[in-house]
């Protein structure tokens, strides 16, 4: 056999030799992403109960951080900073939810451009109310969008003030006059 009929044949068991491996590899390949499926595939089960079980106890945290409301009682609900709900009813809509009560300022204070967001399932909306003295119910309304209009009328949620500004009043009510500047050398004589 010359030099070149030995090259040749080389060539072609390497090809050959090259082409088995390949060969081989994605076989191997093939055998390695049927058992990743079929590991996902009896994972996914338990990753979803794993969602619903952090998702439930997300609410629950939540409702222990934030006050939850029941939308259809109709006496004092804490909402949290001083704040309660009264006269809570919710409507569901083809849009979403309508939740409709009375907000009352029950610190010393006055609140301005009060900011507050009502919160039903998944699902939030925010509402502004001018101003809140101390002791006043001031109505509300607004709409919270649905995730599915189909959905009956909520039972619980959640309302919160996001922000406020206070405005403090004088007690006294009177202006105070003008002093002298305290002299030290007056007092020391």
């Amino acid at each position: 056999m010359s030099k070149i009929g030995l090259l040749a044949l080389l060539l072609a068991l390497c090809a050959l030799g090259g082409g088995v491996f390949g060969y081989q590899l994605i076989r191997h390949q093939q055998k390695e992403i049927a058992e990743l499926r079929s590991e996902v595939a009896e994972f996914s089960p338990r990753f979803d109960k794993f969602k619903l079980a952090v998702r439930d106890m997300g609410r629950d945290l939540t409702s222990l951080v934030m006050d939850e409301i029941e939308l259809t009682k109709p006496g004092w609900q804490s909402i949290g900073k001083g704040f309660y709900l009264i006269d809570a009813a919710a409507t569901a809509g083809g849009k979403g939810t309508t939740l409709r009560g009375k907000i009352i300022n029950t610190t010393g204070v006055a609140h301005e451009d009060l900011v507050f967001r009502a919160r039903v399932g998944s699902e939030a909306a925010t509402f502004k109310l001018e101003k809140a003295a101390p002791g006043v119910a001031l109505p509300f309304e607004v709409l919270i969008p649905a995730a599915s209009p189909q959905q009956p009328p909520p039972t619980k949620g959640f309302v919160t003030l996001e922000s406020s500004t206070i405005s403090f009043a004088s007690s006294t009510g009177k202006a105070s006059t003008p002093r002298e500047p305290i002299d030290p050398d007056k007092l020391l004589k």
